[in-house]
């Protein structure tokens, strides 16, 4: 079996079922990593952002914000400052702007599970339920799309080797979540997402804050508290029961900004 299938390959349980959200454990492109996919075909798939306890401005253990929120699957989300703790990207959860960044590519989510990868600005998001806003891009329309420098991504850590992590949407609306073995360029993990079949992908934060969870096991536990990750359920009441822990705080009361 090609790599290419194994990427979109769907874990069968033992009757024969298949299940909307899959791991698998690839080497694409000469790159050692973790996939989870989630099938956006599948209505009863949910994805959201999900921040702190404490809210904006605070962390939390990637264990804890698992066990609070309970998905099938997680992944870390978009930068933040580790002085301020405040992230660096738009977060809209339930519909609402909780936190309004200053830069970043979005991928933002309709209730009907359409998904939008855009380079934003002041974007307003009244037609998307969830967002995330991350980057830098790393393709677009199925061309490669890495310029960090462009979209306002100064820091040394977009322009040296460092563990990484992706989002990447393919033209089977298969939603992937990835993470990488060991150190690469951003160049290198453009290639592995369009070698896993995507045609939009952007880059999450990386380094000691990569993070992915999937269905009980921790495969990669981030050497630090997190403020932000993503979530994915593929079972709507599980969603609901845990939607208020998305952001647990005094919800929406003041909109929190970057440079406040």
């Amino acid at each position: 079996m090609s790599v290419f299938a194994l990427a979109l390959s769907v874990a069968v349980s033992p009757a024969g079922a298949t299940t909307s959200v899959a791991y698998e454990k690839l080497k694409v492109a000469g790159v050692w990593v973790n996939v989870v996919t989630a099938d956006l075909n599948d209505q009863s798939v949910r994805i959201t952002p999900a921040v702190s306890r404490w809210g904006i401005g605070g962390s939390e253990t990637f264990r804890s914000m698992i066990r609070r929120t309970r998905p099938a699957a997680a992944i870390d989300g978009t930068f933040f400052c580790t002085r301020t703790l405040r992230p660096t990207g738009d977060i809209v959860i339930d519909g609402q702007l909780i936190y309004r960044g200053y830069l970043g590519t979005a991928v933002a989510f309709n209730e009907d599970n359409y998904v939008k990868f855009v380079s934003c600005q002041n974007y307003k998001w009244t037609d998307y339920n969830s967002v995330l806003v991350a980057g830098p891009s790393l393709l677009l329309g199925g061309m490669m799309a890495v310029m960090p420098w462009n979209q306002g991504f100064r820091s040394g850590v977009h322009y040296t080797p460092r563990t990484r992590t992706a989002l990447g949407l393919t033209s089977h609306n298969k939603f992937l979540m990835v993470t990488t073995q060991r150190a690469i360029y951003l160049s290198q993990l453009a290639r592995v997402m369009k070698a896993l079949g995507c045609v939009d992908a952007a880059g999450l934060d990386g380094g000691s804050s990569t993070a992915l969870y999937y269905k009980g096991k921790l495969i990669k536990n981030p050497g630090r508290s997190m403020t932000n990750c993503l979530l994915i359920y593929d079972n709507p009441d599980s969603y609901e029961q845990h939607r208020s822990c998305f952001y647990p705080t005094a919800r929406y009361s003041k909109l929190p900004n970057a440079g406040s």
